[in-house]
């Protein structure tokens, strides 16, 4: 159960949004090329607390994705076509019930940690696949297709199909990571971004205040502090209750190359989940970096 609620918000915490401008008042927006390609390396570090039943558990958990965006088209009202993948993924966790467990999508070696397997089983369902994604200027994804061979891979998985189906993945790939309100900002303003994801136990929102800071030397920098939000589902086997939420955030953004240098964010969350009648308090601090890889 918390592996898949860490999954969630692993997926999610690649694609809070920010953004915007220059001087006195300027205007930021992505720029593509058709053929061009983009590389991203997504690295997350994790530290969870449980206490249930009057004991404490602590895991650790390191994750690095590597992900690549390739620019196929021009789209309408200046938007683009490209297909997104995850190419790689690798993931370290230490406590818990299972101590060290480590995984590679790249590792040919044998795998015989029941564990392993499972983790192998759900991320080797994703690496390599080919999202396609249309998006405008202003980062907004207006159309997003999932890869037929994976939702038949989540179909005929029952454990990946009740967490994941064609739906939340659309959700999920709709989360651009940087938006813009389509407009020429000031140094100092701010803005909300806000998306929402539908999961099994809830509807999940993140609500993002985004503040221009000014751009150096050709780069814009970007504040943000989301929040996150659960809307409990009626009859779920898992409800999960939000206690506190808190976060903070910077992108740097190239404003003539028109794409995402770095972004960092900080997430810090206090939560409640329960199935049937046990109850687990969770604590749960996130550092997530997205750096585009030259």
């Amino acid at each position: 159960m918390v592996s898949r609620l860490m999954s969630a918000f692993s997926v999610l915490s690649v694609f809070f949004a920010v953004a915007m401008t220059a001087s006195a008042q300027d205007s930021l927006a992505w720029k593509f090329e058709s053929g061009e390609s983009l590389k991203y390396v997504v690295q997350q570090s994790t530290q969870m607390v449980m206490n249930a039943d009057g004991k404490q558990n602590t895991m650790n958990m390191e994750q690095t994705m590597d992900m690549v965006w390739k620019v196929t088209s021009a789209a309408g009202n200046g938007g683009f076509k490209m297909s997104q993948s995850v190419e790689r993924v690798q993931v370290k966790t230490e406590g818990g019930a299972f101590g060290v467990v480590q995984f590679d999508s790249n590792s040919k070696e044998p795998v015989t940690s029941p564990v392993v397997k499972s983790m192998a089983e759900s991320f080797r369902k994703i690496v390599g696949q080919e999202f396609a994604v249309t998006m405008q200027p202003t980062g907004k994804v207006t159309e997003v297709v999932v890869p037929e061979d994976l939702l038949k891979a989540l179909t005929d998985s029952v454990q990946n199909s009740n967490v994941i189906n064609e739906d939340t993945l659309k959700q999920m790939m709709s989360q651009s990571p940087v938006t813009f309100p389509g407009q020429p900002l000031k140094k100092g303003e701010s803005w909300e971004s806000s998306q929402k994801v539908e999961l099994p136990f809830g509807t999940m929102t993140v609500v993002s205040k985004l503040v221009y800071e000014g751009t150096e030397e050709g780069v814009a920098r970007i504040s943000q502090s989301p929040r996150i939000e659960v809307l409990p589902r009626e009859g779920a086997e898992i409800t999960m209750t939000m206690k506190k939420s808190e976060g903070k955030g910077l992108v740097l953004f190239d404003v003539a190359r028109g794409r995402i240098t770095k972004s960092d964010l900080d997430l810090k969350l206090d939560l409640e989940v329960k199935r049937l009648n046990n109850a687990v308090q969770q604590s749960m601090r996130q550092k997530t970096s997205m750096v585009l890889a030259e």
